[in-house]
C-alpha cells in the first residue's frame, strides 16, 4: 500500500512538470500532432499492486512521471521510484538488479547487451516508446535562422570530421552583422553521462570530439536556463524543455535544406536530429515478467500512454510501430 504522504509529494511533482511542459509548447511550437494519437485504450485488469523502480534518461523524466501518475490513477496501490541520472547508468543498474525499467535516449551498446545477457541469460528487450527531436537553441534575441551540420561541427568540435567543417568561434563567422559580428559563441552541451551527448556527437560532430570550451550541463533544463540568460550562447537539448527565453534554429545539411524541429519533419526524417526513446525492462516479457511491470509496459504503448507522450512535448509513435513494439510483450 502506498504511503499517503508519498502520493501527495508525487502528484505535486507531476503538476510542476505539467506547468513546465505547457510553457515549452508555447515557446517551441512543437505541440503538433498531425496524425493523432494512435493505439488502443488501456484495459484495466486485477491484481496489480507494488512499486516500480526506474532510472535513466533525464530527457524522459517528465514523460515517465506522467506515465507513473496515469498508471497509479488506475491502480491506486502502485507507485514509482524514478531516478534520472542519464542513459549511461541504465545498463549497470539493470545488470545489478537495482531497477525494473531503464529509460534510454539511445540504444544499448553492443558491450552493454553482452553484459546484460551474461547476467540474465537472455538479450535485453528494447521497446520504442516515443520519438524525440534534439533541438539547437539560441537566446531569443539572436537573429540566426538556419545552421548547417558542418557549422555545428565547427562550433562544437575540435576534430572537424563533418565534410566542409572548419573552426567557428564568433557569430560573425555565421554571417551575423552589427553587434554580433565579433561576439564569441558560447556553446553549451550535455555531460558524457547523457544519451543526448552521444547522439549529438554522432549526428552533429560526425563522431568527432567535443571542444574543451563546451560548457557541460547535467540536464536539458540547465541548458535552456543558461542559454536564455546568455545572449551569445548556443545549446542543444530535447525539444520538450523549451521556454520563452530561447528560440530554436532550423538545421540542415545545407542552407537550402534547413528544417525546423516540427513533428512532420521528424517523422519524414527531413529534420536531421531525430531519435527514438527506449525503455528496457530487466525481466523477459515472454517468460516470467512480474505482472505489474508487464501491465505498465502495456499502458505505455496504449493510447493513454501515448497521450502522455504528446502531453510531455514529444512525438507519439505511429500505429505500425505501436503494433510491432506491443508484440515484444507477448512473443
Amino acid at each position: 500500500m502506498i504511503n499517503a504522504k508519498n502520493v501527495k509529494i508525487h502528484r505535486i511533482y507531476v503538476l510542476v512538470l505539467l506547468v513546465s511542459t505547457a510553457i515549452s509548447f508555447g515557446a517551441g511550437g512543437c505541440n503538433s500532432n498531425p496524425g493523432g494519437v494512435k493505439g488502443e485504450k488501456y484495459k484495466k485488469t486485477s491484481g496489480i499492486y507494488g512499486t516500480i523502480k526506474v532510472s535513466g534518461s533525464t530527457t524522459m523524466s517528465n514523460l515517465m512521471s506522467l506515465w507513473c501518475q496515469g498508471f497509479s490513477d488506475i491502480y491506486h496501490d502502485t507507485n514509482c521510484i524514478v531516478e534520472s541520472f542519464g542513459s549511461r547508468k541504465v545498463p549497470t543498474d539493470l545488470v545489478d538488479g537495482k531497477i525494473d525499467i531503464g529509460m534510454m535516449s539511445e540504444p544499448m551498446s553492443g558491450n552493454d547487451i553482452v553484459d546484460f545477457k551474461n547476467a540474465y541469460g537472455y538479450d535485453p528487450t528494447d521497446i520504442k516508446v516515443a520519438i524525440n527531436m534534439i533541438v539547437v537553441l539560441v537566446n531569443r534575441e539572436n537573429p540566426i535562422d538556419c545552421i548547417t551540420i558542418d557549422e555545428l561541427d565547427g562550433i562544437y568540435s575540435n576534430t572537424y570530421q563533418c565534410q566542409g567543417a572548419t573552426d567557428i568561434s564568433t557569430w560573425g563567422s555565421l554571417n551575423l552583422e552589427g553587434k554580433w559580428q565579433n561576439a564569441s559563441i558560447v556553446p553549451y552541451g550535455r555531460t558524457s553521462l547523457s544519451g543526448t551527448y552521444d547522439v549529438f556527437r554522432s549526428l552533429a560532430l560526425c563522431d568527432g570530439n567535443y571542444k574543451n570550451s563546451v560548457k557541460e550541463m547535467a540536464s536539458s533544463r540547465d541548458i535552456v536556463d543558461f542559454v536564455s540568460k546568455d545572449i551569445n550562447s548556443i545549446g542543444y537539448c530535447s525539444a520538450g524543455y523549451l521556454t520563452s527565453g530561447v528560440k530554436t534554429v532550423k538545421v540542415g545539411k545545407s542552407k537550402d535544406n534547413c528544417y525546423p524541429p516540427k513533428p512532420e519533419f521528424a517523422i519524414s526524417k527531413q529534420y536531421p536530429f531525430t531519435r527514438n526513446l527506449y525503455i528496457y525492462p530487466r525481466e523477459n516479457p515472454s517468460k516470467d515478467m512480474e505482472k505489474i511491470i508487464k501491465e505498465f509496459l502495456k499502458y505505455i504503448l496504449s493510447k493513454d500512454g501515448q497521450e502522455a507522450v504528446f502531453e510531455a512535448g514529444l512525438i507519439n509513435l505511429p500505429a505500425d510501430v505501436i503494433s510491432s513494439e506491443s508484440k515484444k510483450l507477448t512473443n
